[in-house]
C-alpha cells in the first residue's frame, strides 16, 4: 500500500512497503494504481505529487494519498508538473486544515486551479522539466552509489570488530534527546533556525539533512539548544532507525536523538556505525511503534570502537565519497530552484485556469 510518506521530491520511494490483506485490497479497487496515474499527498506535505511507474502499478493507496487519473498520458504529465509549481504547492498549503498536521480534503483538491496554456507552451515546459528532472535523477544515482560504496567500505573495515575494545556509546559519543515542540507560528525561509522533526530524518533518501519543513523563531520555546552542523540526527521507528548528518544548524524536535562523537574526525564512522546497526538499535525504541529513543538507552548500548588508526583509514576512503554525494545534493537543490523559476515564468498566475475536477479528459 502506498502511503503519503512514500512520496518525496516528485518520486515514489517506498523502501519499506506496507502490506495489506487481500480482503482490504479487494474491497477498495477504486484506489488501486494504474500506470501513469498521479498520486498527491493529502496529509502533511500537502500537494507533493509523483507519477506512478510500472514498479508500483496495482498497488493500493492509503487515505492520505489522492489518485488522479487522466485519459491522456500527456495530460497526466502536465497535471503532475503543475503540482510541482510553487503556486500550486502554495495553494494546497493555504487550503489545508488541521493544526497538528496539515490535511487537504479531496473536495478542496478538486477545486485546485490548473492553468491550461496552449499545447505548444505545454510541450516546451514539459521538455524543459524532463531535461532538468533527468539531471536530478542522474545526480541522485551518483549520490546513492557514493553512499553505498561508503557502506561497503565500512563493512570491510568492521570485519574484525570482535577483536576491538568493547565500550558503551557513552564512552565515545555525546547524545541528547530533542525536546523542541513543533513551531506554533510559521517562520519565513531564511529567518530563525531549522527545526528537525523525525519525519525530516526519515524522509531523507540520503544520510544528509540540508533542509527541513519547519523553522523555529529565535528565542522561541525556551531557546532550545542548537545542534551544530555535522551532528548525527537519529530517528527511530518499528524495526529500524535512520540517521542523517545535518549540514546546517538545527533545533532537534521531539523524537529526534542528536549524537556527536567525542573525537573531531569520527562523524562519518559514527554515521555508518548507526546505519549498519539500524535493526538492532531499533530495539531500544519505546512508545508507539518504537518511535521514542532516549539518550540514556542509546548511550548505554554496547559498541565496538576500533583504534584511531582503523577509524582514520575508513574516513580517508569515506570522506571523498560523501563529498561527491553532497556535491550532487547541492546541484539538485539548485536545479529544483531553476525548475520552480522556469514554471513560474512559463506558467504565470494570470493564465486562465480550470478547476482540477474539470480538467479536460484529453488534449
Amino acid at each position: 500500500m502506498l502511503r503519503a510518506g512514500d512520496i518525496a521530491n516528485g518520486r515514489i520511494r517506498a523502501t519499506g512497503p506496507m502490506l495489506i490483506s487481500r480482503d482490504v485490497d479487494g474491497a477498495n479497487p477504486q484506489t488501486r494504481l494504474r500506470l501513469g496515474d498521479v498520486v498527491v499527498v493529502l496529509v502533511g506535505r500537502v500537494g507533493e505529487a509523483a507519477s506512478v511507474t510500472g514498479e508500483h502499478e496495482d498497488w493500493n493507496t492509503a487515505r492520505s494519498v489522492a489518485v488522479v487519473r487522466c485519459a491522456a498520458p500527456a495530460l497526466a504529465e502536465w497535471v503532475r508538473v503543475w503540482l510541482t509549481a510553487p503556486a500550486a504547492r502554495a495553494w494546497c498549503v493555504a487550503h489545508a486544515s488541521g493544526s497538528a498536521q496539515a490535511t487537504l480534503g479531496l473536495a478542496k483538491l478538486r477545486r485546485l486551479p490548473v492553468p491550461m496554456p496552449p499545447l505548444g507552451v505545454q510541450d516546451r515546459v514539459l521538455r524543459t522539466v524532463k531535461t532538468i528532472e533527468a539531471r536530478i535523477e542522474a545526480n541522485e544515482r551518483i549520490a546513492e552509489t557514493a553512499v553505498a560504496l561508503a557502506d561497503a567500505h565500512f563493512a570491510v573495515a568492521t570485519a574484525d570488530r570482535r577483536n576491538w575494545p568493547q565500550h558503551r556509546f557513552k564512552d565515545v559519543v555525546k547524545a541528547r534527546t530533542g525536546a523542541a515542540a513543533k513551531p506554533s507560528e510559521p517562520v519565513s525561509e531564511g529567518a530563525g533556525t531549522a527545526w528537525a522533526a523525525p519525519a525530516d530524518v526519515m524522509r531523507s533518501p540520503l544520510p544528509y539533512l540540508d533542509q527541513t519543513a519547519e523553522r523555529v523563531a529565535e528565542g522561541a520555546d525556551g531557546d532550545h539548544e542548537v545542534c551544530p552542523p555535522d551532528t548525527v540526527l537519529v530517528a527511530p521507528k518499528a524495526g529500524e532507525v535512520q540517521a542523517a548528518v545535518n549540514r546546517m544548524p538545527v533545533v532537534a524536535g521531539r523524537g529526534v536523538l542528536a549524537v556527536r562523537p567525542h573525537g573531531p574526525f569520527d562523524g562519518w564512522w559514527l554515521l555508518h556505525e548507526i546505519r549498519s546497526r539500524s535493526g538492532e538499535l531499533s530495539a531500544l525504541g519505546q512508545g508507539t511503534a518504537g518511535r521514542e529513543l532516549s539518550a540514556r538507552a542509546f548511550l548505554y548500548a554496547a559498541v565496538s570502537w576500533p583504534p584511531v588508526e582503523a577509524r582514520g583509514r575508513f574516513v580517508r576512503l569515506a570522506a571523498p565519497l560523501h563529498a561527491r554525494a553532497l556535491t550532487a545534493v547541492r546541484e539538485n537543490r539548485s536545479l529544483r530552484l531553476l525548475l520552480a523559476e522556469s514554471l513560474r515564468r512559463e506558467v504565470p498566475a494570470t493564465l486562465p485556469a480550470v478547476a482540477f475536477a474539470t480538467v479536460p479528459a484529453s488534449r
